[in-house]
C-alpha cells in the first residue's frame, strides 16, 4: 500500500474520530492529555493483541489492521492537540 493511501485511511479515521467526539457529543471535547491518549492507545493494542492471538489469520489481520488505523488516528489527534517538536538529526549517525 502506498503512503499516499495510507494518509488516506489516516484522514477518513480522524474524520469520524472528529464526528464521534466533540463539543456536542462529550464534554470534553474530544481534548485530552496526552497520559489519557497514551493509555487510549494502549488499550487498543491491548484489544488488537487479543484478537489476533485467538482468532484465524484471514479475520485477524483484518481486525488488527482496523485497530492500527485507529491507533494511528489517535497518535495524529495527540499530535494535533499538544505541541509535537520534529525529530533532531543525529549528524553521527551514518546516511541510509
Amino acid at each position: 500500500m502506498k503512503r499516499k493511501d495510507v494518509y488516506k485511511l489516516i484522514d477518513g479515521e480522524r474524520n469520524y474520530q472528529d464526528s464521534r467526539w466533540n463539543p456536542r457529543t462529550t464534554t470534553s471535547d474530544g481534548i485530552h492529555s496526552v497520559e489519557e491518549w497514551l493509555v487510549y492507545i494502549e488499550d487498543y493494542v491491548d484489544e488488537a493483541k487479543h484478537i489476533v492471538s485467538r482468532n484465524p489469520k484471514q479475520y485477524a489481520d483484518q481486525k488488527g489492521m482496523e485497530n492500527i488505523r485507529k491507533i494511528a488516528a489517535m497518535a495524529i489527534c495527540a499530535m494535533e492537540q499538544h505541541e509535537t517538536l520534529p525529530r533532531k538529526i543525529n549528524k553521527h549517525l551514518p546516511k541510509r
